[in-house]
C-alpha cells in the first residue's frame, strides 16, 4: 500500500501530460434535487471543439445522460472527492493513459477525462466503487464513490473505456447486439493485457460454455438494435445472467487473440466486429 505521503510527491513533481486531459466534477452542493445537482455537475464542462460537451453535441445531452447515474434518495449521501484521493486518482489515470497509448497509439490526444461522482448499489458492488461510460471517440467517463473506490477496478477502467474511446475512431456509433458484444469484448480483453492482472467480474460472469450456449439461443437476434435487448443481454433479467453480453464477447476476443498473438492492438482496432467473429475460433 503506497503512503499518502508518496502520493503527494508523485503529483507535485509531476509534469502535466499531454496524453490526458482530466476535469474533475465534483462542486460543492448542499441541495436535494437531482436536477439541480445534475445542473452543478455539469455547470463548469465547456464546448470543446474536439469534443463538444465532454462528448455530446449539445449539453442537454449531457445533462440526460449523467443525470439517468442517480436519483433522489442518493443525492444526500454526496460528498467532495477528498484531496488525498484526487491525487491518487489522477497519478493511476495518467499512469494507466500512457501504458495504453504504448499498446494502442491514440490517434488525435489528448483522451480527455471527466470524473464524476456515484453511489454504488449493492448490484454493483463487483465494480469495487468504479464504473465508466464512453460516449465519444478520445473521451471517457469515470465514476468514482468518492470515498471508497478499488484502484485496481479503476486501472481496469480506464484501460477498458480508452480501447472504447479508440474503437469510435474506426467504426459506427450504432451498433447492433453482436457488434455491441465485440465491442466490449474488444475492451475487455485490452484492459486484461494492459492491468495484467487477472480477469474483471464481467468478463468471466459466465464460462465459455455457457456463453457458447447462449450466444446460439441468441443467433436470430444478433443484428437487432432493440436497446431493450441490449440492456437485457448486458445487465441481466429472468432469461438472462447480468453481464451476459460482456462474457460472451470476451470469449469471442479471448479465442481470436490466441489464433494471432502477434497481432497488434493498432491492426485488431481496425478490423470489422464481423471479421473478428468470422476468424476466432469461438464458433
Amino acid at each position: 500500500m503506497f503512503h499518502p505521503r508518496f502520493f503527494l510527491d508523485i503529483i507535485y513533481n509531476m509534469p502535466k501530460s499531454k496524453l490526458v486531459d482530466i476535469q474533475f466534477c465534483f462542486p460543492r452542493f448542499f441541495g436535494e434535487s437531482k436536477k439541480a445537482f445534475v445542473d452543478a455537475l455539469i455547470r463548469n464542462i465547456q464546448s470543446n471543439k474536439k469534443i463538444g460537451y465532454a462528448g455530446y453535441s449539445y449539453k442537454k445531452y449531457l445533462r440526460e445522460a449523467i443525470s439517468y447515474r442517480f436519483n433522489d434518495d442518493n443525492i444526500k449521501d454526496y460528498k467532495l472527492l477528498p484531496t488525498i484521493n484526487k491525487n491518487k486518482l489522477i497519478e493511476v489515470v495518467q499512469s494507466v493513459v500512457h501504458k495504453c497509448d504504448k499498446e494502442l497509439p491514440l490517434l488525435t490526444p489528448p483522451l480527455f477525462v471527466f470524473v464524476f461522482p456515484w453511489f454504488p448499489q449493492k448490484n454493483t458492488a463487483g465494480l469495487q466503487g468504479v464504473t465508466g461510460f464512453t460516449p465519444y471517440s478520445n473521451t471517457i467517463h469515470l465514476f468514482i464513490s468518492p470515498n471508497k473506490f478499488s484502484i485496481r477496478s479503476l486501472m481496469e477502467t480506464i484501460a477498458h473505456e480508452f480501447n472504447h474511446a479508440i474503437f469510435f475512431h474506426n467504426h459506427p456509433f450504432e451498433q447492433t447486439l453482436i457488434d455491441t458484444i465485440i465491442f466490449e469484448g474488444l475492451a475487455g480483453n485490452f484492459e486484461e493485457e494492459i492491468i495484467n492482472r487477472g480477469h474483471s467480474a464481467p468478463s468471466i460472469a459466465l464460462t465459455i460454455k455457457e456463453s457458447k450456449r447462449v450466444l446460439h439461443s441468441l443467433e436470430p437476434l444478433l443484428n437487432s438494435k432493440d436497446y431493450n435487448l441490449y440492456r437485457d443481454v448486458f445487465f441481466g433479467n429472468k432469461k438472462y445472467k447480468k453481464w451476459t453480453g460482456y462474457s460472451i464477447g470476451y470469449w469471442i476476443v479471448k479465442s481470436f487473440r490466441k489464433k494471432y498473438p502477434t497481432l497488434s492492438w493498432k491492426k485488431i482496432m481496425e478490423m470489422s466486429n464481423k471479421k473478428i467473429l468470422d476468424k476466432s475460433t469461438f464458433i
